[in-house]
């Protein structure tokens, strides 16, 4: 089972309870949701520092960041 590192910025950091943590791919996915609950939709990822869709496939070693979207002005 692949084990990834997952990021965690502002607001998703304190959602987590954590910066960072590792999981298997697998629980990630289900974390996501039960992290983030009916925010869910306003939550942004990345692999390897690129912005992916959830159903992105993971692989052992990714790097997985969890952001909230950004507004400007």
């Amino acid at each position: 089972m692949a084990k990834v590192e997952v990021l965690f910025f502002g607001r998703m950091a304190d959602v987590a309870g954590a910066r960072r943590k590792t999981c298997d791919a697998v629980r990630l996915l289900t974390l996501r949701e039960s992290f983030f609950g009916a925010d869910v939709a306003a939550v942004r990822m990345s692999v390897n520092q690129v912005q992916v869709f959830a159903d992105q496939a993971l692989n052992d070693g990714d790097e997985v960041a969890f952001f909230s979207v950004f507004s400007g002005g």
